[in-house]
C-alpha cells in the first residue's frame, strides 16, 4: 500500500491509495452541503446530486445508466450537510471508461427542463419517504429546534416548495458556485500506477474546469447553536416513542475530538456500553438505545437516541442523566477505557477492508484536515487518550448547557424530558 497526492494548479486534489486490489474505487467529493444554502435555496445540494445523474455533454440520461451497467460500475451518491459524495466502484479495465462519465456528468450537466421538472417528483416523493420515518422526524426536528435560522437546520432532502419552484438558472448559479475545482476531492484506491491515474484525471476532470475569474473555496467556520426550544415533542400515532438527547459537542478540529469519540463508546456506542447495560439489560426499558458523534468543521453535536413506550419515558431520561452525571463525577476505569480504544480501532480497521471505504476514509480526511493520515497514525490519537482526558470530557457534557431533547410519538408529557439536567437526587424525589 501506497500514498500518493496530488493538487493541481486549478485546486482540485487527488489522493490515491495503491494497493493490489483489481477493484478500484473512486470518491468524488464536493465541499458543498446543506450547510451552504441560503433560505431560499434549501435543497438545492441535494437536487443537484440527482440531476448530475441526468443528461450531460457528452452522454444521455439513459447513455449514463447504461454504461455504467455495461461496465458493471456500482454507483451512488449523497448529500449531507458540508459535502456532496459521489462513488462508484469497477473493474481495473473499466475504471477510465467509468471516470470518464462521472466526470462529464459532474462538470458538463445540461439540466434540461423536462428533467429537472421529472426530477422534482423523484425528491418530493424521497422527502415524503422521510417523513414516514419517526427517526428521521425526530432528527430533522432536532436540527430545526438547535441551530435555529441558520443554514445547519436546513433538511438536507430539501424543502419541498423550495424544490417544486426552483428554476433551471438558480440550480445552474449555485452548481457553478459550488462545483469547482477548489471545492473537488477525488479519493481513488486499489491496482492503478499513480502516473496513468493522473492522465486520466487530467484528461477527463482537471482540464475541463474553465472559468474567467478564479473561483473561491467553500470556507467552513464553527457555529454556535441557536436554540429554539430545549424540549420539544412532535405528535405522531406511533406505537412507540422515540426521543433523542442532543449536546453540543466538539469539532473534528478539538483538541477534545478523541476523548469525545471515545467517551461516546463508553457512553452507548456498543452492547458493553453503559446506557445498554443499564436501560436496556439491567431494566428493560428500551430494545434500542445508543450514543454518537458528529464531529464537522461547523459544529460538534453528541447524540444519544432510543425508543420506547411513553410510561417508560420519565425513568429512561431519569436513568441517561444519572449515567451522564456519574461519568462526570466518577470517570471510567483504565480497563473500560482499553476495551474503547480497543473497539474504536476495530471500527477504523474494518473501514478498511475493503477499496470503497478506503476511497470514502481517505476522502473524508482531505476534505476534513486537509492531508492524508495513515491508520496507525490515527490510532494511537486514541492511545493517548488517558481515564482523566475521559473525566474532563464527562465533565464537560454533565455540565454543558447547550442541549435539547426531542420526542416523537403520542400521549407524551413534555415535563417527562426535563428530567435530563434535573439534579439527580432531585429527579429521584420526583420519579418516587
Amino acid at each position: 500500500m501506497k500514498i500518493y497526492t496530488k493538487t493541481y494548479k486549478n485546486g482540485l486534489r487527488l489522493i490515491l491509495e495503491k494497493n493490489n486490489k483489481n477493484v478500484i474505487a473512486s470518491n468524488i467529493l464536493f465541499n458543498v452541503g446543506s450547510c451552504c444554502e441560503s433560505a431560499k435555496e434549501e435543497g438545492f445540494s441535494h437536487f443537484i446530486e440527482h440531476l448530475v445523474f441526468k443528461s450531460s455533454k457528452k452522454f444521455s440520461t439513459e447513455e449514463i445508466m447504461d454504461k455504467l451497467s455495461f461496465y458493471g460500475a456500482d454507483f451512488n451518491a449523497y448529500t449531507s450537510k458540508n459535502l456532496t459524495r459521489f462513488i462508484f466502484k469497477c473493474l481495473k479495465e473499466n475504471f477510465e471508461s467509468c471516470f470518464e462519465i462521472y466526470s462529464d456528468m459532474l462538470i458538463n450537466s445540461k439540466f434540461l427542463e423536462e428533467e429537472i421538472d421529472r426530477e422534482r417528483g423523484v425528491v418530493v416523493e424521497e422527502i415524503k419517504k422521510y417523513e414516514d420515518d419517526p427517526v428521521e422526524v425526530m432528527l430533522q426536528r432536532v436540527a430545526k429546534e438547535y441551530f435555529g435560522e441558520t443554514a445547519l437546520a436546513h433538511d438536507v432532502l430539501g424543502n419541498e416548495e423550495i424544490i417544486s419552484f426552483a428554476t433551471r438558472e438558480q440550480l445552474l448559479n449555485y452548481k457553478k458556485k459550488y462545483y469547482t475545482a477548489q471545492n473537488a476531492i477525488i479519493s481513488i484506491a486499489g491496482n492503478i500506477d499513480f502516473d496513468e491515474l493522473d492522465k486520466i484525471v487530467s484528461k477527463y476532470f482537471a482540464s475541463e474546469f474553465n472559468y474567467e475569474s478564479e473561483p473561491v473555496p467553500t470556507e467552513f467556520s464553527e457555529i454556535e447553536p441557536k436554540i429554539k426550544n430545549k424540549y420539544a415533542v412532535t405528535v405522531r400515532d406511533d406505537s412507540q416513542v422515540n426521543i433523542c438527547v442532543h449536546i453540543k459537542g466538539v469539532t473534528y478540529k478539538s483538541k477534545q475530538k478523541y476523548a469525545a469519540d471515545l467517551y461516546s463508546l463508553l457512553l452507548g456506542g456498543s452492547s458493553n456500553s453503559y446506557l445498554y447495560k443499564k436501560v436496556r439489560e439491567e431494566l428493560g426499558l428500551v430494545y434500542t438505545i445508543y450514543s454518537y458523534n458528529e464531529n464537522e468543521a461547523k459544529t460538534g453535536e453528541l447524540f444519544i437516541i432510543f425508543g420506547t413506550r411513553s410510561k417508560n419515558v420519565k425513568r429512561a431520561i431519569y436513568e441517561i442523566n444519572t449515567i451522564i452525571n456519574n461519568l462526570a463525577a466518577n470517570g471510567v476505569t483504565e480497563s473500560e477505557l482499553i476495551a474503547a480504544k480497543n473497539l474504536k480501532k476495530s471500527y477504523m480497521e474494518f473501514a478498511s477492508e475493503t477499496n470503497a471505504d478506503t476511497a470514502e476514509v481517505n476522502g473524508s480526511l482531505i476534505h476534513f484536515i486537509g492531508k492524508h493520515k495513515s491508520l496507525n497514525s490515527r490510532k494511537s490519537e486514541y492511545d493517548k487518550v488517558s481515564v482523566s482526558d475521559i473525566q474532563k470530557f464527562a465533565s464537560r457534557i454533565a455540565n454543558e448547557e447547550s442541549f435539547n431533547i426531542v420526542a416523537v410519538g403520542k400521549n407524551i408529557d413534555i415535563n417527562d424530558l426535563k428530567q435530563f439536567k434535573q439534579k439527580t437526587s432531585q429527579s429521584a424525589k420526583i420519579l418516587s
